[in-house]
């Protein structure tokens, strides 16, 4: 399979429509938009995966050749990603910015990079969708701290 890398920022009607309020692990910083990589999960439906400093678990995609990658564990969190259908949530007024060579290992990568997303959203999916069972402690785990709770109506089989 064919994998485009297109890297965004999330646009303003974004975080007006997910406000940290309501939505508290989509991650925000005043006055610098999070770069996110964007692979196309289903028909009109794209992963937008952060590219993060610090990751202190195992769901992401770590960086290895970096410059950033030596000083801090580096690399796109899947726990932190989010599901977009409206392109309007994209903000394509300005470049977003990532590292020369954290871009080209991502573009190197790319195929395992959308395997290990579509495996992080598909087990969480077949949970919800009752289609598998996972330990409290392994959910938890995985998905307590993670955005992709809040994309449900996306992931519930029939409401697509």
């Amino acid at each position: 399979m064919e994998y485009t890398a297109e890297i965004y920022n999330l646009s303003t009607k974004f975080y007006n429509d997910y406000p940290t309020i309501h939505y508290p692990e989509i991650l925000t910083k005043s006055g610098r938009p999070y770069a996110c990589l964007l692979i196309e999960y289903m028909d009109d439906l794209f992963i937008c995966i952060p590219y993060r400093s610090n990751i202190r678990h195992n769901y992401a995609y770590l960086f290895k050749n970096s410059l950033r990658s030596r000083l801090s564990r580096s690399g796109l969190d899947y726990t932190k990603a989010v599901l977009i259908q409206n392109v309007e949530y994209l903000d394509d007024s300005v470049h977003a910015i990532v590292d020369q060579d954290e871009y080209r290992e991502t573009v190197q990568n790319l195929p395992k990079i959308a395997k290990e997303a579509f495996a992080y959203i598909s087990d969480y999916k077949d949970v919800l969708n009752k289609k598998k069972n996972m330990h409290p402690r392994e959910w938890a785990r995985r998905y307590a701290m993670s955005t992709i709770t809040y994309f449900d109506k996306f992931l519930i089989e029939g409401n697509q």
